[in-house]
């Protein structure tokens, strides 16, 4: 017999308030992860307003995956105020809709595409490699986080735009200011019991509605600077050298794309984009430095793969960096930049024995299981050795891995992001030695994505 929501355990609450009052939204994920040893890997919050069935288990998760979007989708309240931020794209788009958005954006960063692009990326290096050396020369500290977002905003919008908006070579920049000021607010405004903020601006608040009016503003330009480009060009109707063209030549095609879902998919691209790779390097980073024979196993393959240059030129020799991409792998499990997704049953469903009726919000909590025996042997080591076949542990669920999504929503840049981190990263062994700085205590806050909290780091000339 299937069990109803209500009869499944969950952390007692109050009278009133039963479970609200007890969230702490920057340490949400890490509190899932204590209620789930307390109540398993499937259990039942009650917020007053609402309630929350949370899922840990894998199999459970991969099942609520692949149900949408004719069973789950994403709750609704989060698509609206996602698009109340400009955003209308692939990222919240649902059904019908979202397989057009899909199609399009998939294109545009496919092999294909990576591969023409490429030798814009490594110009992106270059500029950071250079950044770091003179901070290398002077034994300055570096805030990693920092110039990471500014790398990876540098690459998106070379890919999306075909522009050299150059932040790190500047302090800042308006799309890198503008994006630091957004997903925090998101994440705020999904998880308010009472949307405030449609009452009463804070100064948060305002800078968010400022931040999002900009990026509008940035993005409907680059559109009518690429309309007037494809005008005078009319062969890039067939032949778009970028994302930005191929989404607005699929614009003027009958019944495709608005305007407002062709900004969208670009906010959504530079959203996506800057943040979620930028601080999985980040991530990286910080948990090698407590790990120097896995330095020194990167550094060995790195300098075998670019002799002598000093970073990854040639795109084909990415492939060749397999213990770096499970080094990368490794991090992801223990780091995922997205730990949770909330989603919401769009009709009754019975799974695994739990019966899921219509409306109820399922929150799914990606990174438990990765950290558990039952799912990889020794989970709490950090060993990239594992993701290589000749030394593939005993225990090893690759459903248990799901940083990058899973079903038909699975992550489109994934393989961009991959590549993005194996060319900073190789550039960064084969230069340089890394050293943390003392005196920061590293600790994670949700705030849309999983971010550390500020650390620097010191990098020495090999």
């Amino acid at each position: 017999m299937a069990i109803e929501i209500k009869q499944l355990p969950g952390p007692k609450g109050t009278p009133i308030l039963k479970n609200l009052t007890k969230i702490d939204l920057p340490n949400y994920h890490r509190q899932v992860e204590e209620w789930a040893d307390q109540f398993g890997d499937v259990f039942y919050l009650d917020l007053a307003i609402g309630s929350q069935l949370v899922v840990t288990r894998p199999s459970l998760i991969n099942k609520i995956a692949n149900e949408r979007p004719e069973t789950f989708l994403r709750v609704q309240k989060m698509s609206d105020i996602i698009r109340d931020g400009g955003v209308h794209g692939v990222f919240n788009a649902e059904g019908e809709e979202w397989k057009r958005h899909r199609s399009v954006v998939t294109k545009g960063l496919d092999v294909k595409h990576q591969q023409r692009f490429y030798p814009a990326l490594v110009n992106k290096v270059e500029k950071l490699y250079k950044r770091w050396n003179e901070a290398a020369e002077v034994g300055e500290e570096i805030y990693i986080q920092k110039d990471l977002l500014r790398f990876t905003v540098d690459v998106t919008s070379s890919l999306a735009f075909g522009y050299d908006i150059n932040t790190l070579e500047q302090e800042g920049g308006v799309i890198q200011d503008q994006l630091e000021k957004i997903f925090p607010t998101i994440f705020k405004r999904i998880n308010m019991a009472i949307p405030w903020y449609k009452f009463i601006k804070s100064k948060a608040d305002r800078e968010y509605d400022e931040a999002v009016r900009v990026m509008k503003e940035t993005v409907s330009v680059f559109i009518e600077e690429t309309q007037e480009k494809i005008k005078q060009n009319p062969e890039l109707k067939e032949h778009p050298t970028n994302l930005i063209e191929s989404i607005v030549v699929a614009a003027k095609e009958e019944g495709a794309f608005t305007m407002e879902e062709v900004r969208g998919n670009l906010m959504t691209l530079l959203m996506a984009g800057e943040d979620t790779t930028a601080l999985t390097l980040t991530w990286l980073i910080h948990l090698l430095l407590t790990e120097p024979d896995v330095q020194d196993k990167i550094r060995t393959e790195v300098d075998a793969v670019l002799g002598d240059t000093p970073w990854i030129q040639d795109y084909k020799l990415n492939s060749q960096l397999k213990y770096l991409e499970a080094a990368a792998f490794e991090a992801l499990r223990f780091k995922p930049v997205a730990p949770m997704i909330l989603h919401e049953a769009v009709k009754d469903i019975e799974l695994e024995g739990i019966r899921i009726p219509k409306g109820q919000h399922v929150l799914t909590q990606y990174r438990y299981a990765a950290l558990k025996d039952d799912h990889f042997s020794e989970a709490r080591r950090f060993y990239p050795d594992r993701w290589l076949k000749e030394s593939r542990c005993p225990v090893h669920n690759t459903e248990a891995f799901t940083p990058f999504g899973a079903g038909p929503r699975y992550c489109p840049g994934r393989n961009l992001a991959i590549l993005e981190i194996r060319a900073v990263m190789a550039m960064l062994f084969k230069n340089f030695t890394i050293e943390a700085v003392p005196g920061y205590d590293v600790n994670e806050v949700m705030a849309f994505t999983m971010t550390p909290t500020e650390f620097r780091v010191r990098l020495k000339k090999r």
